[in-house]
């Protein structure tokens, strides 16, 4: 839809824009990003025709722009730049009201029932309408952006133009402003250029990017792009880390400060443990770099509270992770920066093991109760198995771990546990076959991220054999623990 030919222009000598080719196609949201100073802004003015194009040209469906005019142009496409200056003292529904003037016919450009109905219909999209009688110039800025946003809606545009439109707005209003731009755009076909300055906002938003550096377009491409590093680094000059969006299929950036953080930690002497007949709780003085299952905390986080709560073996809630918040509350942990597990097995059973593996220190906390212990394999095993019991498994490791290491921690960890119920002729009670587990389990890995980074922590590294020994240690411990206390309580 729009054609940027050869386009050359700009305040400088030689000029800022050089001959870029460019093109955004009918119905779609497309974002340039770049740096200050990348000519951003100035490629938006000559667009828009604030500046003279001295090469080239920009076509909309095949016309020259320079052959339309003023009305035409308003017509066709709508701008909304990162100013929010208006010359007069107008009111908003007056500000607003603007924006059909190139729908008006006749001398006197009365507003119609169909102006009206437009206007009443922008103000409500962009949250407006209670400030209709209200001086625009008494507005806050983010109020002001959306009033302008109105406006240019009201044009009726098949092509809307953003120059960083939400530098003024808040988070609530940025999500408000570029839902409805993709909602208008899905309905209605409409056409977005933006310029934002948000990577993760147009990662979210944008069907397409392109990187503009030093005047020319670097790369064009789906937001996959924003997954290069190494392209991000040459575009903005700072480290800049890509990662998933937990729910999205997008990319997120991760801002790396140049800085470092010294915080050498004597591991041995970094928490503390509390342990109750009702919680476990271990203790970080700085966070930990984890990977868990647990009720909270899940996933691969920062955190510095790992605690096991004791319930009842009837227990049962269908809100477990709100339970545990509760808990957590009562005895003022944080549960933001926690992981959370639970068990019925008497935590005074617990096993606490420490260790060092080729001088690296690592330290188990394991619960066990093997009543519901399940042979994964088997498939006899259709439903779920209600007996109480579960293994529970904190293994915090004073080594540097990269993501892919911690999965790999994950698994040495889940073959010695795997290891230590074959050892013990733990059978799945339905099957009568070996367990490789309970129904339950849960695990955390906790890394300091002190030292040399590591990519892996299989059963072929050191790490991983240590991983290895000291999980199945302390979960045989754990199990024979339990094992004794069920033989006990039998014998009552």
């Amino acid at each position: 839809m729009i054609n940027l030919k050869g386009i050359s222009g700009g305040y400088a000598q030689p000029p800022t824009i050089n001959r870029l080719d460019l093109q955004i196609n009918k119905g779609e949201f497309f974002t340039l990003l770049g740096p200050n100073g990348s000519g951003k802004t100035t490629l938006f003015k000559l667009i828009t025709g604030q500046l003279l194009i001295s090469e080239g040209g920009v076509y909309i469906d095949g016309k020259n722009i320079a052959t339309l005019s003023k009305i035409e142009k308003a017509k066709l496409m709508a701008v909304l730049t990162q100013e929010n200056k208006v010359a007069f003292d107008y009111t908003v529904e007056e500000i607003v009201s603007l924006g059909r003037y190139p729908h008006q016919k006749g001398i006197l450009k009365n507003l119609t029932k169909k102006d009206l109905a437009v206007i009443e219909e922008v103000m409500e999209l962009t949250y407006i309408s209670d400030f209709r009688k209200t001086a625009f110039r008494r507005m806050s800025g983010g109020e002001k952006q959306r009033v302008l946003l109105a406006k240019a809606l009201a044009q009726e545009p098949e092509i809307l133009l953003l120059d960083e439109p939400t530098n003024h707005l808040d988070i609530k209003h940025v999500f408000q402003m570029l839902d409805l731009l993709k909602k208008r755009q899905e309905k209605f076909g409409l056409t977005v250029f933006a310029i934002l300055h948000d990577l993760n906002v147009a990662s979210l938003y944008a069907d397409r990017i392109a990187f503009l550096h030093n005047g020319n377009i670097l790369e064009v491409g789906d937001v996959g792009i924003l997954r290069k590093e190494d392209q991000l680094k040459k575009v903005y000059d700072v480290e800049l880390k890509s990662r998933a969006h937990p729910t999205l299929p997008k990319p997120q950036l991760i801002m790396t400060p140049s800085y470092t953080v010294s915080n050498t930690l004597d591991f041995n002497k970094s928490y503390r443990i509390k342990q109750t007949k009702e919680y476990i709780h271990v203790e970080f003085k700085h966070p930990l770099r984890t990977i868990s299952n647990g009720v909270i905390g899940e996933g691969i986080q920062w955190l510095k509270h790992f605690c096991n709560f004791h319930v009842t073996k009837d227990y049962n809630c269908s809100e477990p992770k709100s339970d545990l918040q509760s808990r957590m509350i009562k005895h003022s942990i944080p549960h933001e920066q926690a992981v959370g597990m639970m068990t019925a097995v008497v935590l005074e059973d617990a096993v606490f093991l420490e260790d060092e593996f080729e001088g690296i220190p690592m330290m188990a906390v394991v619960t066990a109760g093997t009543g519901n212990a399940v042979d994964i394999t088997n498939k006899s095993n259709t439903g779920a198995i209600q007996t109480v019991g579960t293994i529970n498994i904190f293994l915090f490791i004073d080594a540097h771990f990269s993501d892919g290491a911690l999965v790999n921690g994950i698994m040495s960890a889940t073959e010695a546990k795997v290891k230590a119920l074959q050892d013990l002729k733990i059978k799945d009670s339905q099957s009568n076959t070996i367990a490789t587990g309970t129904s339950t389990d849960s695990i955390l890995l906790g890394l300091t991220q002190q030292g040399e980074k590591t990519p892996y922590a299989g059963s072929g590294t050191i790490v991983g054999k240590g991983i290895g020994q000291i999980v199945y240690s302390a979960t045989k411990k754990a199990v024979k623990k339990y094992l004794q206390r069920v033989h006990e309580e039998q014998w009552l």
